[in-house]
């Protein structure tokens, strides 16, 4: 739908971006003090002319890990959700175009005259709903999220308003091209249709468990994948660790707020301290955990996969223990996970490299591939077949009922379901919604997989939008198609304003 509504929206997107380009032309090179111009280091890029260090770059490629990070505590925050990945704009390249894509968007707000000020900064702010309480602005709260959410990984208050002042930005440039267009009262009917229209369906559900109950996998088979498989099968690597832990106790009454943040602070002093201490070679890991009051804990052997419950379970602190080596035995730090309730200091103990699997030891795991592969081939070749004299018996007349029943199979009523009310309790809904909303009404689907087996869906009926559901429907129809218009005119305006920066970067030293 996003592509469709970009190809008809297409020209007005062009007068759009066309129009507030021309509206700061004239001060195009005029307002880039915002840029430093000096700084350590060598240039590592050019942007409206002016250089910028590696430093520089680094320091606002960061900030979008602080606003992954705001997002973790507010995920509805949608302002900084919107900034996240206007800015990004895709996974690939995705902290090059948030660094280079900042710089744009502060020189063009500038340009335009719509910079935030510090009190539109600081409303903003405010109205986080992780600063309040019951509503309101907590500056007690602000304080303590400030401690866990900024100042551990390096940032300030300036760091926090920077971001949230981008954030308006991208808001009122978006606002400025949607400005130019709206949608049409036959594109709002035609995706009130889409979303609300109700549509009747029957399925008919193939059991992979019916087909492996019946499949069969002679051992001579087993023994031939082997041979043909037994150069990648291996062991898991297993290491054991021992550890100190510095984590918050276990109480019927956890701490919370001021009284966590300090607790979880003096925690990490304590384990930075410890940490400090074994980087001294001289230095015994149980000797000095000994001296200072700390007990030595030891895991079992684990793979990077399964961290042990002694560890939480946290794949974190299991990812860190498998960077150490026998040259370098003793971690950093490693922050616990656990919803943040400490962290670990770890010394590598023992590991216990992968060797080749025995016949003996993979038969188990072959035997099942081979069955489940065989299993999934009866049951495609069953579905497909049942689904062809299916669709031969429609067009032949019969009813869908009387076609499925003439094939063995018994079809099952899928309740009636829109993309507004999709009916997700019923088994395998988010599959059968997806692809009958897409078939036309008569047409039998070709065997689609579900988590259990295969589904046939067949369309029989869509019903009308009455119009009191469609004048219910046609705010917020309204808003998400003005939303998807002006995301698509910011990402062309983006694009334009990007390649008139004329950013250079320069590889040999970014």
């Amino acid at each position: 739908m996003f592509y469709q509504i970009f190809r008809r929206y297409q020209q007005t997107i062009m007068v759009a971006v066309s129009v507030v380009t021309i509206i700061g032309f004239v001060g195009f090179y005029s307002h880039t003090d915002f840029l430093d111009k000096g700084g350590p280091g060598r240039t590592a890029a050019t942007i409206y002319g002016r250089s910028m260090s590696l430093a520089q770059l680094q320091r606002i490629g960061r900030k979008s890990d602080l606003c992954q990070a705001i997002l973790a505590y507010d995920r509805d925050n949608e302002d900084i959700a919107d900034l996240l990945q206007l800015l990004s704009v895709s996974r690939q390249e995705s902290r090059e175009n948030y660094i280079y894509n900042t710089i744009v968007l502060k020189h063009e707000a500038e340009r335009l005259g719509i910079e935030p000020t510090e009190d539109e900064i600081l409303a903003a702010i405010q109205s986080i709903r992780t600063f309040q309480t019951n509503g309101a602005y907590d500056p007690t709260k602000f304080g303590i999220i400030s401690q866990l959410l900024l100042y551990p990984r390096g940032f300030t208050t300036d760091d926090l308003s920077d971001v949230i002042a981008d954030s308006l930005r991208v808001k009122r440039i978006k606002a400025l091209l949607g400005s130019t267009a709206a949608p049409s009262e036959a594109e709002i009917r035609d995706t009130v249709t889409q979303v609300c229209q109700k549509t009747e369906a029957s399925v008919v559900r193939f059991k992979l468990s019916d087909f492996l109950a019946t499949a069969q996998v002679p051992e001579a088979d087993v023994k031939k994948l082997y041979e043909e498989k037994k150069s990648t099968l291996n062991t898991d690597e297993t290491r054991k660790i021992k550890y100190v832990a510095f984590i918050l106790p276990k109480t019927d009454k956890p701490l919370v707020g001021k009284a966590r943040a300090e607790a979880l602070t003096d925690l990490q002093k304590k384990a930075e301290e410890f940490a400090v201490a074994m980087t001294d070679k001289n230095t015994k890991f149980d000797e000095l955990a000994a001296k200072d009051g700390f007990k030595v804990e030891e895991t079992p052997d684990f793979s990077i996969n399964t961290p042990p419950e002694a560890l939480g379970g946290s794949r974190e602190v299991a990812a860190a223990a498998f960077k150490l080596t026998q040259k370098e035995p003793n971690s950093d730090v490693i922050d616990g996970g656990q919803g943040g309730q400490g962290y670990y200091v770890l010394q590598l103990e023992k590991i216990n490299p992968t060797r080749p699997l025995t016949y003996e030891e993979a038969k188990a795991n072959l035997t099942d591939t081979l069955k489940h592969e065989r299993a999934q081939e009866a049951l495609n070749l069953k579905a497909t077949d049942v689904r062809n004299k299916i669709a031969a018996d429609l067009k032949a007349g019969k009813s869908f009922t009387e076609a499925a029943s003439a094939q063995g199979v018994k079809p099952e009523d899928f309740p009636a379901f829109s993309l507004k009310s999709p009916n997700t309790d019923t088994p395998d809904a988010g599959e059968i919604v997806h692809i009958a909303s897409d078939m036309a009404v008569g047409e039998v689907s070709a065997p689609e997989p579900t988590a259990d087996g295969s589904v046939l869906i067949y369309v029989s009926k869509r019903l009308p939008v009455d119009e009191k559901e469609f004048k219910q429907e046609k705010p917020e129809v309204v808003d998400n198609l003005v939303r998807m218009q002006q995301y698509s005119l910011f990402q062309e305006w983006l694009k334009l304003r990007r390649a008139a920066a004329q950013v250079k970067v320069n590889y040999s030293n970014s």
